[in-house]
């Protein structure tokens, strides 16, 4: 169904808006755009809703003052026919505000539905498809309200969550930008901003601004069919719920608001308490090569190699043991969850963090494994050698079951579902020979077999279990081995994805 030549004249009757009042709202737009970078974009997500179309009015009123790059993008989900009326619309009022317009159409996969339910697999679809529009440096405006928040609020305390839950949506947050995931390894400047200019502004103000206007709903904003259905949580709170505890607490949506953003500050403090005790804990690949600098030397470890050491080695995870088991209890979680909080991992569930608290009290002496994933990641934690060792790698869902992909002990991108590691590394170890200025002619990169032994500079000829062992290379971590092996067996040096070539066959005398 199209919008009718009537209808469209009726919308494009709305009120100037150099005519526009000015209100909480337009303010609090204008200071949103005041602070944003002039030399980046500003992207408004546009649904066709009244709370994105009043967005979109006061950013385009706003921008007179205040001149910045505006662009609207709209998301087509395709999981119900009104879905076109509301892309018409995105377009006949970006049209009227003289802007540009995005359209995104959203497909979203039957796995993910089986495993995310309909409700989260569109929220997350529909901001990975906004946020493929961004560059570094731009920025991209919801249209969440007070009312929103206080609705998030309640979600989260019905089900359980601790104080970030509890702090609902923040006024902006970072966003990566293209396939990265957001971490400690995306710099500032790579990222963009996500920000919620109306999330101080009750729903019937906006309302309220909008009939100043001379807006009416079906004519100049889609009402979503689906926000009627109380089989959605969300939906069931706005309609049945919030309107009782307003009808004894009219402050009621305030008050909620205003609780979540004293959380938020609660939040920040302990996110700056969680950074510095991770900082504490945190066994760091710079100081992991320089604890190992000397005794590599010694084993005929060239210098430019040392310098040139795979940078996986520098982002593998560790935690030393010893450091957390002087922490509380409390603050052992605390910085469980923020390490994966700050990384983009899956947050581990009670009974996990419960878990790896026992590793913490009582470490095995052999390796002990603690596991939990999500749609995104598999995290694998084991304890060996006085740390914590963190894997992170990418999940598959096939028919609702989970596989882990890509087990290499660290995050590797861009690797895809099905590839064969052993292939990459192989590739990965002529590459770094290769850059050594090596003779590729009479070796092949191969995986380590039993007996296997390399000559040593000083140390004459070492088993190579033995020397995986001085080199702190996990069990997990060493099918990952590949050698440099001559034509005659001899090996002539050792390649792991997370040291690169760190030791070398000594030279036989003459």
């Amino acid at each position: 169904m199209s919008l009718s030549p009537s209808l469209v004249s009726l919308c494009l009757r709305a009120q100037p808006l150099s005519e526009m009042a000015e209100s909480r709202a337009l303010v609090a737009v204008r200071e949103a755009l005041e602070a944003s970078d002039a030399r980046r974009t500003v992207w408004i997500a546009l649904s066709g809703g009244l709370d994105s179309v009043m967005l979109a009015r006061l950013a385009a009123r706003a921008v007179k003052d205040c001149p910045r790059r505006l662009r609207l993008v709209h998301v087509h989900h395709g999981l119900q026919a009104a879905n076109d009326d509301f892309e018409q619309l995105a377009r006949r009022l970006a049209s009227r505000l003289g802007l540009p317009l995005s359209v995104r159409h959203l497909a979203l996969a039957e796995t993910a539905l089986k495993s995310r339910g309909l409700e989260a697999a569109a929220r997350e679809g529909r901001l990975a498809a906004l946020s493929a529009c961004l560059a570094a440096g731009d920025s991209l405006w919801l249209a969440q309200h007070q009312d929103d928040q206080a609705e998030t609020l309640l979600l989260n305390a019905l089900r359980g969550s601790g104080g970030r839950g509890l702090a609902a949506m923040p006024p902006e947050r970072a966003l990566a930008v293209g396939e990265a995931p957001l971490g400690q390894d995306q710099l500032a400047h790579e990222r963009a901003r996500l920000l919620r200019p109306l999330l101080g502004i009750p729903r019937h103000e906006i309302l309220t601004l909008a009939s100043q206007q001379g807006l009416q709903a079906g004519h100049d904003w889609c009402e979503d069919p689906s926000n009627v259905d109380q089989q959605f949580d969300r939906n069931y709170l706005r309609h049945s719920v919030v309107p009782l505890l307003q009808a004894r607490w009219p402050q009621a949506v305030a008050s909620l608001a205003r609780s979540a953003q004293q959380l938020q500050e609660e939040q920040s403090l302990l996110d700056e308490l969680a950074a510095e005790l991770l900082a504490k804990v945190q066994v760091s690949g710079a100081e992991r090569l320089a604890q190992r600098q000397g005794q590599e030397q010694g084993q005929g470890l060239n210098q430019r190699l040392i310098q040139g050491l795979d940078q996986g080695r520098a982002q593998e995870t560790q935690l030393s043991l010893a450091e957390l088991a002087g922490l509380s209890e409390s603050r052992q979680r605390l910085v469980l969850r923020h390490l994966c909080q700050s990384r983009g991992w899956p947050v581990p569930p009670r009974g996990r963090l419960m878990s790896l608290q026992q590793l913490i009290a009582t470490p095995p002496d052999s390796v002990a494994e603690v596991h939990w994933a999500n749609a995104e990641y598999a995290v694998s934690v084991r304890a060996w050698r006085g740390q914590l060792w963190w894997q992170v790698s990418d999940t598959v869902i096939e028919q609702g079951v989970r596989h882990r992909q890509g087990d290499t002990g660290y995050a590797r991108s861009g690797r895809q579902p099905g590839g064969t590691p052993s292939c990459e590394w192989d590739a990965e170890a002529r590459k770094a020979w290769r850059a050594l200025g090596r003779d590729e002619q009479h070796v092949a990169f191969t995986s380590r077999q039993p007996g296997d032994v390399l000559r040593v500079a000083g140390r004459g000829r070492r088993d190579i279990k033995r020397l995986l062992q001085e080199a702190d290379i996990p069990p997990w971590q060493r099918d990952q081995l590949r050698v440099a092996r001559m034509h005659d067996g001899t090996v002539a040096g050792l390649w792991h994805p997370s040291r690169g070539w760190w030791l070398l066959a000594a030279l036989k005398k003459q």
